[in-house]
């Protein structure tokens, strides 16, 4: 019978067992879940996503800090994120004083009792030629009648381009546009506080407050009318043509920002966690499975080696993994992580991080089980069987492959299986601990969690915690359902 055939069938016994027991089949279930999605995030995730996913301009349009939106059902008050697309929407079309308008009426119901984070308008219009000075001013009509005048008022000089590309996600003139809708409370208002947090004054009913001796504001619930004006100085070109360069435009739009998102929430970035837990999977097992296998495979090439040939090469091994067990490997690892972080710096830093991180780690975890493997292999090696191995002839190669391998087998698996979360756990801590690669790892997830949130902010630790866990249990069990392989007095 060939080695691969002995040790196929050494592999189906140790399924056999696994799948007979609770644990095991528990453990079988949570793996190949975590395999199909970390196959299915692998494939999806973009190749410059360590990139992507550390740039915060990439994250503007959420809102920050921001729990999941199946948080009202806990209850949080969550305003929703909403979205126009306003080259979808039919403007009204005038002319005054020689300009083309086109007036955007955009209802928006507010029916939380809390204020929206932001207001953005995009747009990325090529109009025609014959086009002279575009602008856009956006007032809004409150519930309560107020008008707020002009909070975004911006001119765009076509003289030598056709192209308006407008991000206006910061309300310019909304102090003025406060001032003049309530006149009444001017002499109360303050500057300062209304430009630290518009919406407040935007969405919120404001009143003076006799014992604070200042302007209070509250949630004000109810319909707003956004007036949006799109109007251009034209000189021989038709308003259809500049509406139907606008419908055609890559991006004309109002975001009003909402105070929950998504499935999982955003960080102080506004980066959708749920995107970066998910692509977070193939990066853990692939840390989790590939550091195990590589560091199994030398301890075992390296326990066999020295506890069946002995002498100097035993030695030297030997004393190879007490001097690796002596170093400390943290601070090899923020050295490594340091002197990485300050040579490189382009794109090819968190392939090289991760690699190093794959490396250390990999280098200080095959010698216990060495250790391990070499007393198993100066035990079977004195075995009558393989004395009589020798005494026909049998090569070295063909006896530690036939017969001492394949019962070590069942150890070098539960060794495998162990390894696995310990590695994950490792890459967490490292994480924490500052050590980042730039992936959107679970622990670097929990460790900007620790340097820039709060205990209140549960959906940013809690997630990613909760799946290292989920990793390391389906470990722990398959490891429990394999000591009746590697203990047979368990099986009695």
């Amino acid at each position: 019978m060939s080695l691969l055939s002995k040790m196929y069938e050494s592999w189906s016994w140790i399924r056999k067992e696994i799948l007979s027991q609770v644990s095991g089949k528990v453990a079988f279930v949570l793996l190949i879940a975590l395999i199909v999605v970390s196959v299915y995030a692998a494939i999806l995730m973009p190749p410059d996503y360590a990139k992507y996913w550390d740039v915060g301009s990439k994250w503007v349009d959420n809102p920050y800090n921001a729990p999941p939106e199946w948080a009202s059902y806990l209850g949080y008050v969550c305003v929703p994120q909403t979205f126009y697309d306003l080259r979808t929407v039919k403007p009204g079309v005038s002319e005054v004083s020689g300009r083309v308008v086109f007036t955007y009426n955009i209802t928006y119901d507010l029916s939380a009792r809390d204020y929206p984070q932001g207001l953005r308008i995009r747009a990325n219009i090529v109009v025609p030629q014959g086009v002279r000075n575009a602008r856009i001013r956006v007032d809004i009509i409150k519930p309560d009648g107020a008008r707020l005048p002009a909070i975004i008022d911006t001119y765009v000089d076509l003289t030598n381009t056709s192209l308006i590309d407008l991000n206006l996600d910061k309300p310019e003139g909304i102090v003025t546009a406060v001032m003049s809708a309530y006149r009444d409370l001017v002499k109360f208002l303050s500057v300062e506080e209304i430009s630290i947090f518009p919406m407040k004054y935007i969405f919120g009913n404001l009143s003076y407050s006799e014992t604070l001796k200042k302007v209070e504001t509250t949630p004000l619930p109810g319909r707003y009318m956004f007036v949006i004006d799109f109007s251009f100085r034209v000189f021989n070109v038709q308003p259809q043509e500049i509406l139907r360069a606008v419908e055609k435009s890559k991006e004309f739009s109002l975001l009003i920002k909402g105070t929950c998102y998504g499935l999982m929430g955003t960080d102080y970035k506004g980066r959708d966690l749920a995107e970066g837990l998910f692509y977070g999977f193939p990066i853990a097992l692939a840390i989790g499975l590939l550091v195990a296998l590589a560091s199994t495979a030398i301890g075992v090439v390296a326990g066999l080696v020295s506890g069946y040939y002995g002498g100097f090469i035993d030695e030297l091994i030997q004393r190879t993994v007490d001097v690796m067990g002596s170093i400390p490997l943290l601070p090899i690892l923020i050295l490594i992580a340091q002197s990485i972080a300050k040579t490189y710096t382009g794109e090819d830093k968190p392939i090289v991080m991760l690699t190093a991180i794959f490396a250390v780690l990999i280098a200080f975890s095959w010698g216990g089980l060495a250790i391990i493997i070499r007393s198993m292999t100066l035990s079977i090696k004195s075995e009558l069987y393989v004395e009589a191995a020798k005494a026909v002839g049998a090569s070295n190669l063909r006896i530690i492959s036939k017969h001492i391998l394949p019962q070590i087998v069942p150890y070098i698996a539960a060794s495998l299986v162990y390894s696995t979360p310990n590695a994950i756990l490792t890459e967490a801590g490292l994480s924490v601990l500052g050590i980042r690669h730039g992936y959107p790892t679970w622990g670097n997830i929990l460790s900007e969690a620790r340097q820039n949130g709060t205990i209140s902010q549960w959906w940013w630790i809690l997630p990613p915690g909760f799946l290292i866990a989920i990793v390391s249990l389906t470990f722990v069990l398959l490891g429990l359902a394999l000591e009746k392989v590697v203990e047979p007095k368990l099986r009695r």
